[in-house]
């Protein structure tokens, strides 16, 4: 297979066929995470905490005090919990369906486009995506990654075990440290199995919409197309592991730009609605209008870029994954097509 012939074919799919971008977009909007997981470090003295700590004398009710809240607040804020809940519950229904029928209609669209020539429209497109593919896309998701997960929790169970077993006897260090030697190996194996999983799902996933097959049929056949091309894929999947590490590269230093221009074309709004606010305002008013007026700006000018950046970035992939599985199964039926060639015997 050529690979940098596949890249290079990609890339053309993604810079002319527009329509590829509507569908991008949403799988970025629906899978892409864009916030990271902070906090704060500190040290905890807990000797001193109970040596300072002391408990006041007096019924639960005396030592904290419980406000009164009148029924019909508490009857309001169980309605907006309530609303609040099912709001969330319908943005992830939403989410789940729009990422299954993008991720349907870019490899339904990019495959189509490599047959006919012809670019379809954005509707044509949602057509091609809802269908039974993207709800099989779906349960195969289900049927690999929930028992993946209880498998790993079992696994967590089996590395706390030393530490627990041994929490309370003289040799309670070798638990600890047998705990942390098995959580290493642990993290080490989520990695591979991550990696590999998150490969083979890239030609289940096609195997499935290209083919029409049902759930268990396309994860076998996606796992024998890599079994059999398992040199070409290996290869593809580490051009790609480059790429992306180019990709977040360039993705990083556009974001800083953008952060950079948002300060200036959000932070001069602000500060212009603050200084006006505060000549009729006191206090945090003219700092919450000030916020009010910038941080939608800042949000517009650098959310949105990076939404489409990262839309084009996700056709991109899909692209080159599906005319990847194009090729391995082109290069399948020619080799089978071949009649085999005779055997020759060598001349005494």
């Amino acid at each position: 297979m050529d690979h940098f012939k596949v890249l290079k074919r990609a890339l053309e799919i993604t810079w002319r066929y527009r329509v590829l971008w509507v569908f991008g977009i949403i799988l970025a909007l629906t899978t892409g995470g864009g916030g990271g997981n902070g906090g704060a470090q500190g040290r905890f003295d807990g000797n001193a905490f109970l040596r300072d700590f002391s408990i006041p004398e007096g019924t639960l009710d005396e030592i904290f005090p419980m406000p009164v809240v009148p029924e019909a607040i508490v009857g309001t804020l169980i309605a907006i919990g309530v609303g609040l809940a099912c709001l969330i519950l319908l943005l992830i229904v939403v989410s789940a369906v729009a990422r299954y029928v993008a991720e349907t209609a870019l490899i339904r669209l990019v495959d189509d486009y490599e047959e006919t020539g012809e670019r379809r429209s954005i509707g044509q497109g949602f057509r091609m995506g809802w269908s039974r593919a993207a709800w099989r896309l779906f349960l195969m998701n289900l049927l690999i990654v929930l028992p993946t997960i209880l498998v790993f929790l079992v696994l967590l169970l089996v590395v706390a075990a030393p530490v627990l077993l041994f929490m309370d006897t003289p040799v309670r260090a070798i638990g600890i440290v047998g705990t942390i030697g098995l959580a290493f190996l642990l993290i080490l194996l989520l990695i591979v199995v991550i990696v590999v999983l998150t490969l083979l799902m890239k030609f289940f996933y096609r195997a499935c919409v290209l083919e029409g097959l049902g759930v268990v049929e396309s994860i076998r056949r996606g796992y024998s197309v890599v079994r059999r091309n398992l040199k070409d894929v290996v290869v593809m999947w580490l051009l790609m592991v480059g790429v992306s590490i180019g990709i977040a590269i360039a993705m990083f230093i556009v974001m800083l730009l953008l952060l950079a221009l948002g300060v200036l074309a959000g932070g001069l709004p602000a500060l212009l609605a603050g200084g006006l606010a505060s000549q009729a305002f006191e206090g945090a008013v003219p700092w919450i209008l000030g916020a009010v007026v910038g941080i939608p700006i800042f949000i517009v000018v650098v959310a949105l870029p990076l939404l489409f950046l990262g839309g084009l970035v996700e056709v991109f992939k899909s692209s080159v994954w599906t005319l990847a599985y194009r090729e391995l199964l082109a290069l399948e039926s020619v080799e089978a097509d071949q009649p085999p060639q005779p055997e020759t015997k060598e001349l005494e």
